[in-house]
């Protein structure tokens, strides 16, 4: 027979279990876009807060608005997917504490 308080703590370590591994799988999150013109590569964390930008090295022929369209539009992307990914865990999360 099982105590009422034993049950009580196996519920918190699952619940806790269940966080840490959605804490695990945001903090690892990346996102990696490419513009379409290839100008540049954006890398977003599971917030959506850019965390890398690759430029081509020869950007001469390339007008800054180009370039700066290029890069909000790939980083916007970006964050849009991460933001999508992020929902998707926080919500497999909240299932899984349900189920707890």
């Amino acid at each position: 027979m099982n105590d009422p308080l034993d049950d009580l703590i196996d519920r918190a370590d699952r619940a806790l279990s269940v966080m840490h591994d959605a804490t695990e799988m945001l903090s690892a999150l990346r996102i990696v876009r490419r513009s379409p013109d290839g100008l540049a590569t954006v890398t977003v964390d599971g917030s959506g807060a850019m965390v890398d930008l690759y430029l081509q090295p020869d950007l001469s022929r390339e007008s800054a608005t180009q370039l700066e369209n290029s890069i909000v539009v790939t980083a916007a992307e970006a964050a849009g997917e991460a933001l999508r990914r992020r929902a998707a865990v926080l919500e497999r999360m909240q299932s899984s504490l349900s189920d707890t």
